[in-house]
């Protein structure tokens, strides 16, 4: 959506901070891939990129993509019709985004004994029963109500 690409531009052409999230004391060092879902400007991919992980992040923003300067793969992309590659990715970021369609995707996407970290709150919201039979075959590693999770996935499916 223009509207969005527009709105986030706006704020990343400010000098805008972002911390990584504390969910990513979660995930092992690893030689490994991980996909970063509406990653800005690659707070949370540079902490993946320093445990070892080969990094791929997609903004609709070009200009926060255009801010990163992190040896990583970086898409500037619409999420909204972006289909994740089956079984490739052994960690997988949606943090501060949402996307139903994106969130149904993600234990296809992920490889056995992948990690998924995820993160939403303000206007975005899932039901709770919902986003548990999307994830079934993973363990819970973490969970708080506001919606804070993260988990691995355990079984194929």
């Amino acid at each position: 959506m223009l509207e969005e690409k527009i709105k986030w531009n706006e704020k990343y052409a400010k000098n805008f901070i972002s911390n990584p999230s504390p969910l990513l004391k979660y995930i092992p060092p690893k030689k490994a891939k991980a996909l970063d879902l509406a990653g800005g400007i690659g707070a949370n991919a540079e902490i993946l990129l320093q445990k070892g992980y080969d990094v791929t992040l997609i903004d609709i923003s070009d200009i926060a993509i255009s801010k990163i300067t992190l040896p990583i793969k970086k898409i500037c992309l619409d999420l909204d019709n972006y289909i994740i590659p089956q079984n490739e990715y052994d960690v997988i970021l949606m943090i501060k985004y949402f996307n139903l369609n994106l969130l149904r995707q993600i234990p296809k996407a992920l490889k056995k004994d992948g990690f998924f970290v995820f993160k939403t709150g303000g206007k975005y919201s899932i039901e709770k029963d919902l986003f548990f039979d999307i994830f079934k075959n993973f363990q819970t590693l973490h969970f708080k109500e506001d919606f804070e999770y993260v988990g691995v996935k355990e079984v194929e499916g």
